[in-house]
């Protein structure tokens, strides 16, 4: 089962924390890799890096992955191989030692290349290696150490021969039911001592569990059908086409079972230890945007926690570098509130609710003003006329008209008094069904205002009154 983000339930965690024991997705840790000075995040508690365990633990069950694997082996990377195969066993026939080089060339190249397939896919890389990656002069050392495996245990088999029948048996068991983890072992160290240690490789198979023994039977059984395959259609086949069909069949096979005991890995990668690769490309974000979200994630985990002083620290920091951002000056706002910093919100709630009606966000304005508990006294005319207009929408009416009230008294220089009050008016019709508040406030404005912007809409207004005070 998947582990969630410690602070986003619904989402699969993509980094883990060893000292802290914290889980974190992507929004948690915004950007890439490439964002962070070392090139890797690091926890936003403890400061210590960050383990990327995003493919393991999103990746399905080794189990229900069976269609993946047959795909797997069609792509370019693969299909190289295959036509590799087939073109050195055209080659092979009639040519004497020259023929025997490349025949062990070409398995060298393809074991290499199995190789990579168990360590690309552990470490989290589901798109399959390219052929050249191959090509990197490990082809001859890893081979050896292959045909060393061979040959230790075929020297170990002979010992065992000569204590009798029964322990050869037992032993032929242990060597089958061990070779896919000795395969897995050398592509991952590398090291041929590592890879027939059997105390390593039974360590191994308690690590991935009991769906080892699953992967020893899917591997064992694909591993035979190349031989059913070939007999359905060698006699098919003319004799040429016969020795590049088997190769290619054998290959393609083989990359199967390779894929198998990579991605078996990488569902236990953490279990096992290793390092995922970083594929997001896609996630980099530009400095001004990396450094807003980071901010955000931060004070959002350092809140949870209940570091108020930190994850302040955190907002104040970022606000002085982009003062006029709407998430980070909301979350700040949300802190005070959290904190019940009554003096804060005081001396700094006003301003920040400034800052959301000159953003248009009016209704973020109004949605907090009214968390504030106590409601901030507002002094500025446009702002309780912003507030206002946001909380009629949303049919507040009753903070709306406070706001609103004898506002020609205590700024009878504002502006928009007009607008002002035609909505307080608009606030008792359809928020008190108080049409006689109304016809005063419209009469009001016509008479300190004829030349208003407004006449229409007062018209209109006024009309709708006029109808309503007619019975019938």
């Amino acid at each position: 089962m998947a582990e969630p983000c410690n602070y986003h339930s619904g989402r699969d965690a993509s980094w883990h924390c060893q000292p802290c024991g914290r889980h974190y997705c992507g929004r948690c840790i915004p950007g890439a890799a490439a964002n962070y000075p070392t090139g890797r995040p690091d926890c936003p508690l403890c400061h210590k890096p960050l383990a990327f365990i995003g493919a393991s633990n999103s990746a399905r069950p080794f189990w229900q992955m069976g269609l993946f694997y047959f795909r797997y082996a069609l792509q370019p990377g693969p299909l190289t191989v295959l036509a590799l195969a087939s073109a050195a066993s055209l080659m092979i026939s009639g040519l004497g030692i020259l023929s025997l080089v490349i025949l062990v060339a070409a398995i060298a190249l393809v074991s290499r290349y199995n190789l990579l397939v168990i360590d690309t896919l552990a470490h989290g890389n589901l798109e399959a290696p390219a052929f050249g990656d191959a090509l990197d002069g490990n082809s001859a050392p890893l081979f050896a150490k292959v045909i060393g495996m061979t040959l230790i245990a075929g020297f170990v088999g002979y010992q065992f021969a000569k204590l009798g029948q029964g322990a050869l048996q037992l032993y032929s068991i242990a060597l089958s039911l061990l070779a896919p983890a000795a395969m897995i072992v050398l592509a991952l160290e590398r090291s041929l001592r590592a890879a027939i240690n059997p105390l390593k490789l039974l360590q191994f198979t308690l690590v991935i569990g009991w769906p080892y023994w699953l992967l020893w039977l899917a591997t064992s059984t694909i591993s035979a059908a190349p031989g059913y395959l070939v007999q359905i259609v060698a006699s098919k086949l003319p004799l040429w086409a016969l020795m590049p069909v088997v190769a290619a069949v054998t290959s393609y096979f083989y990359i199967v079972t390779s894929a198998m005991m990579g991605y078996i890995c990488l569902s236990r990668q953490q279990r096992l230890g290793l390092t995922a690769e970083l594929d997001d490309g896609d996630d980099y974000l530009e400095e001004a945007e990396f450094n807003r979200a980071r901010a955000l994630a931060d004070a959002q985990i350092l809140m949870r926690e209940g570091d108020f002083k930190a994850a302040r620290r955190a907002l104040v920091e970022a606000l002085r570098r982009y003062p006029d951002d709407a998430a980070l000056n909301e979350h700040y706002y949300r802190l005070l509130l959290a904190t019940q910093d009554k003096k804060a919100l005081r001396e700094l709630g006003p301003h920040l609710l400034d800052k959301f009606i000159r953003m248009n966000r009016a209704h973020k304005a109004a949605e907090l003003y009214l968390a504030t508990e106590p409601l901030p006294t507002i002094d500025k005319s446009h702002l309780r006329h912003g507030l206002a207009e946001a909380l009629f929408r949303q049919q507040k009416y009753r903070p709306a008209a406070q706001l609103l009230v004898n506002l020609h008294k205590e700024d009878s220089d504002y502006g928009r008094l007009d607008a002002a009050y035609l909505l307080l008016a608009q606030i008792y019709l359809d928020g008190f069904n108080r049409e006689d508040m109304a016809k005063k406030l419209l009469a009001f404005v016509q008479q300190k205002f004829p030349d208003s912007r407004l006449q229409e809409q007062i018209s209109t207004l006024r009309e709708v009154l006029d109808k309503a005070a007619v019975p019938g």
